[in-house]
């Protein structure tokens, strides 16, 4: 008797290689905020220095300035800032700590007492006039700069007012910026306006190729998506429950894709992270992954190739895929809001080890028996 002939819909299933999101379901959503490029901060008596961390491109021009101000007596101000390139990211990690705990105070040189000289340059604008009769805070000139063991610094800053400082090599930079007056008891505020523009834009040089991975993601998911409905079309008579699943996957994955793209262009464009379209990625991300998992479980189970359903199976695998979606949603929320060394991050990305672990165990148990 001759063997019996699958049906065409379960031959697309198989013939076809898996979606990216089933091969790299394992794989998060991004690591962590990305960094941005403008920054407005209120200092007033008493502040502490600003200080402003970011990974830029060579000749990316660093612009200072004074957008408001109130003061209702007249004061006298000095505004210093500081330039440091260092190779290592995690180096100065604790510099705002000890600005907070007056380990280091505002009258230190910080290019020569912290910053340990090298590939550092200070600027200071002195005798800075602030009175209630003022329209326009005094522009922060470019003056000649103080270098300290750099041989090759560009001479030009920039072609606008605002314009203080160029970088001279890619890497990690940090920009300081100290505002001090010797009237002590003046009530006064400042509003300062600090943006970091390099040549393709507000993005850090870190974050720049992540914006390239995504487009080309979401280009590579489009096609994907293409593929697979064409392949669909074509046996729409015999298509199986779970193929609408797989293209769901697809559809989730290139609109995770998307948004996180559409994030680092609106950062590259405007300087500004938009919280609200990172959380909304990842959650979507978080449904992706968790979707692609329980595709692998039940696939894995037979269901929709040897099995036509798979009973009160089906209950444990979505209480365990809905276990898997509740942690992956907070801990890429938490990582937004506090930071990726959230105390919450870390205890969600140990539980989701392990429930990766079970997801594992689970199938190579209902593969090998």
């Amino acid at each position: 008797m001759a063997a019996r002939r699958p049906p065409r819909g379960r031959l697309l299933l198989l013939l076809l290689p898996p979606p990216p999101t089933l091969v790299l379901c394992l794989l998060g959503g991004a690591g962590a905020v990305p960094e941005p490029g403008r920054w407005d901060h209120t200092v007033g008596h008493g502040s502490k220095p600003l200080v402003f961390r970011k990974t830029m491109f060579n000749s990316t021009e660093i612009k200072l300035k004074i957008d408001s101000f109130s003061c209702p007596d007249p004061v006298s101000f000095t505004i210093e800032w500081f330039l440091k390139y260092h190779a290592c990211h995690n180096e100065f990690i604790d510099l705002e700590d000890m600005l907070e705990k007056n380990i280091i105070t505002a009258d230190k040189d910080f290019c020569a007492d912290y910053l340990q000289g090298k590939h550092c340059i200070k600027q200071k604008n002195e005798n800075l006039k602030c009175n209630s009769e003022l329209q326009i805070f005094p522009v922060l000139h470019k003056k000649e700069q103080i270098t300290t063991n750099i041989k090759k610094l560009p001479n030009h800053l920039g072609s606008t007012d605002d314009v203080i400082a160029r970088t001279w090599r890619d890497g990690p930079h940090l920009f300081i910026v100290s505002i001090k007056t010797e009237e002590k008891e003046r009530n006064w505020n400042l509003t300062v306006s600090v943006s970091m523009l390099g040549l393709h834009g507000y993005i850090s040089a870190s974050e720049w190729p992540l914006m390239i991975f995504y487009m080309v993601m979401c280009i590579l998911y489009i096609l994907y998506g293409v593929l697979w409905l064409v392949w669909s079309a074509c046996y729409w008579k015999d298509l199986l429950r779970i193929q609408f699943w797989i293209a769901a996957v697809i559809f989730l994955g290139m609109l995770e894709k998307a948004v996180f793209y559409a994030e680092y262009q609106n950062i590259n464009t405007s300087g500004l992270s938009s919280q609200g379209l990172l959380i909304f990625a990842e959650l979507i991300s978080a449904i992706k992954r968790t979707l692609a998992r329980l595709l692998v479980i039940i696939v894995s189970l037979g269901y929709g190739i040897v099995k036509p359903r798979l009973g009160t199976v089906m209950n444990r695998v979505v209480g365990l895929g809905g276990l898997y979606f509740i942690f992956a949603a907070i801990e890429g929320i938490m990582r937004i809001i506090g930071g990726a060394n959230h105390v919450a991050v870390l205890v969600c990305d140990i539980i989701l080890a392990v429930i990766d672990s079970i997801f594992a165990w689970y199938i190579s148990f209902n593969v090998s028996f």
